[in-house]
């Protein structure tokens, strides 16, 4: 059955799916943040209902779920909570007999903010997944699923071709690798301790719309740098990334693995790998890139595309000597999760790339437009 709606056709697979999601409770944390807003929006098309729970649910910020276009809020039962916080934690999820809960809710998502705040991510991203587990092991209603978004960083540098589950040893060692790692770790603990079915999937890096993380993570950072400005600005490239490489995949990817786990009842307690569809050293990702971003540019300005690939990369030298651990090469073995659920990614690796480029450009002209249209009616 799973290999049939993994690999089947795209109407007969969201069919099965509506059938089992639909009208079931949905709990989604760190709803608002990229990965959750999408699981959201899939939820909402399976005909779930939905709840998504954030520290930070206000109308104006960046956020899919804020989006007009896709008007996913007024669907949405949105809850402001903090998961550090247990009684709130308990109440929400004893009160609302979730079927399914899919856990996103994390204080950082890269090491380099997670090392300004180590207890603030500890609380959120470990402690905050226990106060999850101990809502439902003390509910009397327990969900059908509760799942864990983990990381690849929980296995530390990579010796070898790839990261397997149960062969690769757990060596993190950042604040946010470790914190992850005690969750991930914790997840197994509460289904042999108390039998919760949990499941844990160790991502991988994931792109697409909607990612506002501009501040940090490669691709919607190097979206701020060539479209947001009146001109195009070189994204940035620190040495000490230059050896690096990672695994990448597309969100909707993510999503269908995320849903056929949770459809697959054999997959309870276990803990998987999300292996991506590309794996690419960060140089040639970044290139890649602008090159792509070139190309969207020129069915528009072709003057400005031509000024992005002038600019090409800059390659930078961090002023200070920095004290975050970054893996050097990350690689997932995904065979254990296409062997349980069927799951292999479908879509080509270039042309989602060029559908991510798209919406970032649309998005900053929106804006761009916004604000000179605004300055028209100041003057």
């Amino acid at each position: 059955m799973l290999k049939e709606i993994s690999g089947g056709s795209g109407a007969a697979k969201l069919e099965q799916l509506r059938e089992n999601f639909h009208a079931k409770r949905v709990l989604i944390t760190g709803g608002f943040g990229f990965v959750g807003g999408h699981m959201a929006h899939r939820m909402l098309q399976c005909g779930a209902e939905v709840t998504v729970l954030d520290i930070d649910t206000s109308s104006e910020r960046l956020s899919m779920i804020n989006c007009s276009r896709l008007r996913l809020r007024d669907k949405l039962n949105i809850v402001e909570a903090d998961v550090t916080d247990k009684a709130a934690m308990q109440e929400i999820i004893d009160q609302n007999r979730f079927h399914y809960i899919f856990h996103f809710a994390a204080y950082a998502s890269v090491i380099e903010k997670a090392l300004t705040a180590p207890y603030d991510t500890i609380m959120a991203n470990t402690m905050g997944w226990i106060n999850v587990l101990e809502a439902c092991r003390l509910s009397a209603h327990k969900p059908r699923m509760i799942f864990l978004a983990s990381t690849d960083k929980v296995y530390g540098e990579m010796e070898g071709d790839s990261y397997f589950e149960h062969q690769t040893p757990l060596r993190g060692i950042g604040v946010y690798d470790s914190a992850k790692l005690a969750a991930d770790v914790f997840s197994r603990t509460y289904h042999e301790a108390f039998q919760l079915p949990t499941v844990t999937l160790r991502m991988c890096n994931i792109y697409g719309p909607y990612d506002f993380n501009t501040g940090y993570r490669l691709l919607p950072k190097a979206m701020q740098s060539m479209f947001a400005e009146a001109e195009p600005v070189a994204p940035e490239l620190y040495f000490d990334a230059i050896e690096h490489q990672r695994d990448y995949l597309f969100v909707d990817e993510l999503i269908n693995a995320i849903i056929l786990l949770a459809y697959c009842a054999a997959c309870r307690g276990e803990v998987y790998n999300l292996a991506g569809g590309t794996y690419l050293g960060t140089p040639a990702m970044l290139r890649t890139i602008v090159e792509m971003a070139a190309e969207v540019e020129a069915e528009v300005d072709p003057k400005r595309a031509r000024t992005i690939l002038t600019n090409g990369i800059a390659v930078k030298v961090h002023a200070t000597a920095s004290t975050v651990h970054a893996i050097t090469k990350q690689h997932l073995n995904g065979e254990k999760l296409k062997n349980d659920t069927g799951f292999q990614p479908t879509t080509e690796f270039l042309d989602t790339l060029k559908q991510t480029i798209r919406f970032y450009r649309e998005h900053y002209r929106s804006a761009s437009e916004d604000v000179q249209h605004g300055q028209l009616l100041a003057g």
